[in-house]
């Protein structure tokens, strides 16, 4: 039986992933998903294509799934204050149906 749930989807430069990644153990996010991106956005292009010394200014889609989602949104909520003032990124908090609701 599907349970209700919530989804958060942050797109970042690589160089804030293992930053997010810590917040994201402190604030009790069970899991996340990394994603390695490319895209067009309001400031620029970014590919993969390219060839690339320095990654840092990569994208990546990290996301995570919580059955609570008021926790869901304060964790997404604490990223943008921490983070994106300073770097480009975008969040996103969609609804959700997950199966096995006790692994979120």
């Amino acid at each position: 039986m599907a349970k209700p749930a919530t989804t958060v989807t942050i797109i970042a430069e690589r160089l804030l992933q293992a930053k997010i990644f810590k917040l994201l153990d402190e604030t009790g996010a069970s899991g996340y998903t990394v994603v390695e991106g490319s895209g067009k956005g309001h400031n620029l292009i970014r590919t993969h294509e390219r060839p690339s010394i320095v990654r840092d200014f990569d994208i990546v889609r990290i996301e995570f799934v919580m059955s609570d989602g008021e926790h869901a949104r304060e964790i997404a909520q604490q990223i943008a204050d921490t983070y994106f003032k300073d770097y480009s990124g975008i969040i996103t908090i969609s609804p959700v149906e997950v199966l096995r609701p006790e692994l979120f």
